[in-house]
């Protein structure tokens, strides 16, 4: 007798274990990005395991339309980058009861409350005007009360697109407390007008606010410059400076014609608690590491490896480690920064999965786990490299393994944006 019910014990503590690690643990959050039909934008949401493990509950409707998809081929390369380059499209706030997401080809954000089961709900008046064409990145700032937008107006495939109308900007919304986004007045700043497109004009990228929620920074990709600026007390934007990448760090790539000589610059982060920021210098394969001034005005400091097509950069909330989705070997990097002025490669993880390009990152709130957004950015790739993956980190920071691959069947849209709870 004693001795079944010793096993009986046993058996329910084994199915409570088993219960307990294939529990939902986490909730992730992308965006399909659908732009070849109108209206057709979503969030799509996941809840993860206790073991890495993806299983999807909700597609939500955004009430918009995604980017314009776009044939892309090696021979129209140098044409057809810019429309998908773009962070933070999908962001949650620190509470995570709102999320926040780009309307790309539709001119709007959406704005949503996130229930406690993960699911979402359009707050009144969602989707909102985004103050421009084509928005691609937002940002919490000012205690997040206001939402730092950028338009880029690079929607190439958009009906009716017009270069020499382009009028790409930041602006700013007041976010209330119901999460109804106003119009900061006055709060617009350019980032162009007008002109051709690809190498040598303006294409905004990342609405990457900074840890006090003053400063905004923004990598301009073609036009081979870091921006910043400042929010005021009322919310309005005022530009700081300018600030070009460095010519040392150039090197040049026979598919896209680069007239300044100066490295073409996508992704960026800043470190939670210190004045630094990297930023990634595509070619060049290399992440640029600057230090800033309570202004916003920005200094290149040295450069540290990365990958092979760096794209985008995110810290871990202690600052000791960078992770970067290498595009064009569709690898993630992993950086030590423990000194974050004298950086070090420590790792470069392969992804599993058909050939893609790996694209935006984010990690959970525990830092356990790391989730990349795979696209097919080019027309060769199979339609399974729209993709999702799961990465378990380690406790040393490093990679450990993947755990998990979702498709995410929009060809020929590409998913971009994740965010994660």
């Amino acid at each position: 007798m004693i001795q079944r019910i010793f096993l009986a014990l046993i058996v329910v503590s084994a199915m409570s274990l088993l219960t307990a690690a294939q529990a939902p643990s986490g909730v992730v959050y992308i965006e399909s990005n659908i732009g070849h039909v109108e209206g057709q934008n979503s969030i799509l949401a996941f809840r993860r395991d206790g073991a890495g493990h993806l299983e999807q509950f909700g597609a939500f409707p955004t009430g918009g339309t995604g980017v314009h998809p776009i044939n892309v081929t090696l021979g129209t390369l140098p044409n057809t980058l810019g429309p998908f380059d773009s962070d933070q499209n999908v962001i949650l706030n620190r509470a995570g009861t709102l999320l926040f997401a780009v309307n790309s080809g539709s001119d709007s954000i959406a704005v949503f409350d996130v229930k406690s089961d993960g699911s979402l709900s359009p707050v009144k008046g969602s989707p909102f005007y985004s103050g421009g064409k084509n928005p691609v990145s937002v940002g919490l700032a000012a205690g997040e009360s206001v939402l730092v937008v950028v338009n880029k107006d690079y929607d190439l495939g958009r009906p009716g697109f017009a270069v020499s109308e382009r009028e790409p900007n930041y602006t700013s919304f007041r976010v209330n407390p119901n999460g109804r986004l106003i119009p900061v007045p006055f709060s617009t700043v350019s980032a162009g007008h007008g002109g051709a497109i690809g190498p040598g004009n303006p294409t905004p990228s990342q609405a990457l606010v900074s840890p006090d929620g003053r400063l905004v920074f923004d990598t301009d990709t073609f036009g081979t410059e870091m921006e910043s600026l400042r929010v005021d007390i009322s919310g309005r934007l005022e530009h700081v400076a300018s600030l070009p990448t460095p010519a040392s760090e150039f090197v040049p790539f026979p598919l896209i014609p680069n007239p300044a000589m100066r490295p073409f610059v996508l992704g960026s982060a800043v470190h939670p608690t210190q004045r630094v920021l990297y930023a990634g210098f595509i070619v060049s394969s290399v992440a640029g590491v600057y230090t800033y001034d309570l202004s916003g005005n920005l200094q290149f400091v040295r450069s540290v490896p990365a990958g092979f097509g760096i794209c985008w950069v995110i810290f871990n909330a202690a600052g000791d480690r960078v992770y970067t989705s290498n595009t064009l070997s569709n690898t993630i990097a992993v950086i030590d920064t423990s000194d974050p002025l004298n950086p070090v490669k420590i790792q470069e993880f392969p992804l599993e999965g058909p050939p893609s390009g790996s694209e935006q990152m984010a990690l959970d709130r525990s830092g356990e786990f790391l989730y990349v957004i795979g696209q097919k950015t080019l027309d060769i790739m199979p339609p399974d490299a729209n993709e999702l993956h799961v990465l378990r980190i380690g406790s040393d920071g490093r990679i450990a393994a993947q755990t998990d691959r979702k498709v995410i069947p929009v060809v020929p849209s590409l998913p971009q944006g994740v965010a994660a709870r």
